[in-house]
């Protein structure tokens, strides 16, 4: 069974619909710059203070050599693969599980808590 494509139909745009069109495009064009602003900001913030993940990451590799632990002894407490354990603490882009940063949390003695509150931006 052979897929038919539909005929593409193309219409002039109304005279009422350019002029909502030019109107949408200077808005974006006034608040682009402002949305820009805040976009550095914020990033340049994040690369200043790490994301609220890559904090919690930080703390846990710094409470296990803290204790001494090596990412063996890790590895015994959680199941977690070595390696898996390393790219965890020095992947800028780890994504990991809250199930995995609780495994983590508790073979280093720790509870993890999730807490929710208000954006400040």
């Amino acid at each position: 069974m052979a897929k038919t494509r539909g005929k593409r139909i193309y219409r002039k745009a109304t005279d009422e619909e350019r002029a909502r069109h030019a109107k949408i495009r200077e808005q974006i064009a006034e608040e682009l710059p402002e949305i820009k602003r805040r976009a550095k900001l914020r990033l340049e913030l994040l690369k200043k203070e790490g994301t609220p993940l890559r904090q919690v990451l930080a703390a846990l590799r710094a409470e296990r050599e803290r204790q001494g632990l090596s990412l063996k002894d890790i590895y015994e407490r959680t199941g977690i693969d070595r390696a898996a354990l390393s790219r965890l603490e020095n992947n800028v882009d780890a994504n990991p599980t809250l199930s995995t940063l609780e495994r983590y949390a508790e073979a280093v003695g720790k509870q993890m808590v999730v807490l929710l509150s208000e954006s400040t931006s």
